[in-house]
């Protein structure tokens, strides 16, 4: 490939990045391009193409030092709020991090979604992917859902928004996409930082596909670094006593059936249902608004489109 054709590939990668978070109407500033870049390049190659596009007008520069495909400076005020607002939530997430990892077989957490971005609304939802122990996952997400319904009664219900659970036994992430690889590299540990490391290395084969010039340098400002207590290792022994494996299976099809039921009496399009609602013994994702499936579907079609937010991601 010859030096003409490399700028050129290279600008349509810096593209085709800038249309993925258009999406979001959330531009970027030249480290995050080059990081979500499809096309391995060094910074400075990044940068270079980035001052010929923004002088050619192929993409538009903030004040602010955010690139997008659209010149909307509104999108570089819009980050900025976002981003003041996600460090308020981070740091109450501490609080609730706390009370999640102290339930039975919680062997890891990270908040996913929008906060991993470092940004909020100002009515935000804190998202959170958890790792469980192995053959416990339906356990531990049924206790923690059950603990959430007395959330609606405080009013602080979009603080626990638990979306994602894998046990430890299923850390590869068998959905394996450009919106799979962003969310993966993107995830915050709160605790127990070296399983959500373990989680991303894991991933990291394919993931360079997408991202070949990730890091994988964590943001560990908010970990939370505390001991399982008595009374999460009482509950374990008494519930694997009981039969849990068992239990454990009961619990799985018992939700997946509740969950069809409910989503197909709401029109949900049922020929999505299985990638929205992945149900395994070792996994459990539970996104009605399958974000997945719009992005990947707007990139193929290389149509602008909003994000649709008909079906609340924050389970009730």
């Amino acid at each position: 490939m010859t030096r003409t054709e490399h700028t050129a590939d290279l600008q349509e990668s810096i593209l085709a990045t800038l249309r993925y978070f258009a999406l979001f109407s959330y531009p970027l500033p030249a480290q995050e391009v080059h990081r979500f870049l499809s096309k391995a390049a060094s910074l400075e190659e990044v940068v270079v193409c980035l001052n010929q596009m923004q002088h050619d007008q192929r993409v538009f520069l903030s004040s602010d030092g955010f690139y997008s495909i659209d010149d909307k400076p509104e999108w570089s005020e819009r980050r900025i709020g976002g981003k003041n607002q996600a460090e308020v939530l981070l740091g109450k997430a501490n609080k609730y991090v706390r009370k999640i990892m102290q339930f039975p077989f919680v062997k890891a957490i990270a908040i996913s979604g929008s906060l991993s971005k470092y940004y909020a609304d100002t009515d935000g939802d804190i998202d959170y992917f958890i790792v469980t122990e192995k053959n416990r996952l339906w356990i531990s997400r049924t206790l923690l859902h059950l603990f959430k319904k007395t959330s609606f009664i405080r009013g602080n219900e979009h603080f626990y928004c638990m979306n994602y659970f894998v046990d430890e036994t299923a850390l590869e992430i068998d959905q394996k996409n450009l919106y799979s690889a962003i969310e993966t590299v993107t995830l915050i540990p709160v605790f127990n930082a070296s399983l959500i490391s373990k989680l991303k290395e894991v991933n990291e084969y394919w993931i360079r596909d997408f991202l070949p010039n990730e890091s994988y340098a964590d943001d560990h400002r908010y970990v939370v670094n505390s001991k399982r207590n008595m009374l999460q290792r009482f509950a374990e022994r008494m519930i694997t006593l009981i039969g849990a494996d068992k239990l454990n299976l009961i619990l799985m099809k018992a939700t997946d059936n509740k969950w069809r039921k409910k989503w197909k009496h709401k029109s949900y399009p049922m020929d999505q249902y299985d990638q929205a609602f992945h149900t395994t013994i070792h996994v459990s994702k539970n996104h009605p608004a399958n974000y997945q499936l719009q992005i990947l579907t707007a990139l193929k079609t290389d149509e602008k489109t909003s994000l649709t937010k008909d079906f609340s991601a924050c389970e009730r």
